[in-house]
């Protein structure tokens, strides 16, 4: 019975193995919109025909074949191996990814429980000069319940109390529910918890944190009827990987059975960064020989998460949005990759299988998944997800 308003744009130039349709899901994100489309700025916007790279030069042995030439260095071509080519490698000339035109599903007509997290990098700073774009968020998303991770704040100070009283006179409509600071180090890590003033009331709201970061701020959860919902800021692995088997080994094998726990009880959702890119396609650079070596594109992580669906969790983006390719929700600012594209996801909305069941007795389920890539000018956009109650 739901509806779904879809179309695809294939892109040719992609190699056979790569060769995906470029997503048109859809997204909340274009409540403003006429034609319904997410605004992108004119120079990320998908071109109406496929980006075709420039023809590429022939190969000096070719040439010499066709110059009547023998072969000869056949030897030499068998040894030279192949360049890997990931994703999006044919956009390497052209400079430049194709974003996805992300719309979101139908509306659906009873009632949800709206839901989105970003992490915004250091609150005081970014409430300094981005509060046009958390209010936009805020409008497009219309979370019920909004996470906010990285805050960066210090328990107890006067910044931390301004930045607060900044926050909730930016959204009025909302309140702060719950505010987890790291006490390990001061401005560093942190989550928070905001709730609209119709928001169902939370039975309970806790700040968390797992033993393997104990007083970083990483968490907090939100329990409700049929529901737990945890806001999580997955610790980064770090230069050098320093931090790559503490994660591995502990922190991610303690999320697992914490949250295991929880969905035998209740459904679950899990939102927020967790500093890792699953898929093949959440990478826009999967060739160059650094990403294996590099936080977040490890194997080990992008295992470890793998581990993580299969003890029963669901990726609600690409379980809604499976064709989407270049959908990433993080950009280094220092390279200025958000204007052409070059990303990862990092970002996620997981939910217990339950909510996927088509046969559950509560009526609860996944409607829709989103990212915000129009608010976002770098480092990472806001993504969500829509429950139905």
């Amino acid at each position: 019975g739901s509806v779904f308003l879809t179309s695809y744009r294939f892109v040719r130039t992609m190699p056979a193995k790569f060769a995906k349709k470029l997503s048109v899901s859809t997204s909340k994100d274009l409540l403003d919109s006429p034609e319904g489309v997410t605004p992108t700025p004119k120079e990320k916007r998908v071109s109406s025909t496929t980006p075709t790279p420039p023809k590429r030069k022939q190969t000096s042995e070719k040439r010499k074949t066709e110059e009547g030439k023998t072969e000869g260095d056949s030897s030499s071509q068998k040894k030279r191996k192949k360049a890997k080519e990931g994703p999006y490698t044919c956009f390497k000339e052209q400079g430049s990814i194709p974003e996805p035109e992300l719309r979101r599903r139908a509306a659906f007509k009873g009632k949800t429980l709206q839901l989105m997290a970003w992490n915004v990098g250091g609150l005081r700073a970014f409430l300094k000069s981005r509060i046009a774009d958390l209010q936009q968020a805020v409008k497009l998303g219309a979370p019920d319940v909004f996470g906010i991770m990285e805050h960066k704040l210090t328990e107890g100070t006067a910044d931390t109390d301004a930045a607060l009283k900044e926050l909730s006179t930016a959204l009025p409509d909302y309140e702060v529910a719950c505010v987890n600071y790291s006490t390990a180090k001061k401005g560093y890590s942190g989550a928070l918890v905001m709730l609209h003033k119709d928001c169902p009331k939370p039975i309970h709201v806790s700040a968390e944190d797992l033993p393997s970061a104990k007083d970083e701020g990483r968490m907090v959860m939100l329990e409700f009827k049929a529901l737990y919902v945890i806001l999580c800021y997955v610790p980064n692995s770090g230069d050098g990987l320093k931090r790559l088997k503490e994660r591995i080994e502990k922190w991610d094998v303690q999320l697992r059975k914490r949250l295991q726990t929880l969905a035998a009880k209740k459904h679950v959702l899990l939102m927020g960064d967790l500093n890792v890119a699953h898929q093949d396609k959440d990478i826009w650079n999967l060739e160059a020989p650094h990403v294996p070596k590099s936080a977040g594109t490890t194997a080990e992580e992008r295992e470890s998460f793998g581990k993580l669906l299969d003890s029963g969790f669901k990726d609600s983006f690409s379980l809604r949005h499976p064709e989407a390719m270049g959908a990433f929700t993080y950009w280094s600012v220092r390279a200025g990759n958000r204007k052409v594209n070059r990303g990862l996801r990092l970002d996620y909305v997981l939910v217990s299988e339950t909510l996927v069941s088509e046969q559950d007795a509560t009526g609860m389920q996944l409607w829709d998944a989103f990212h915000l890539p129009s608010v976002a000018t770098g480092d990472h956009c806001p993504v969500g997800a829509i429950l139905t109650v």
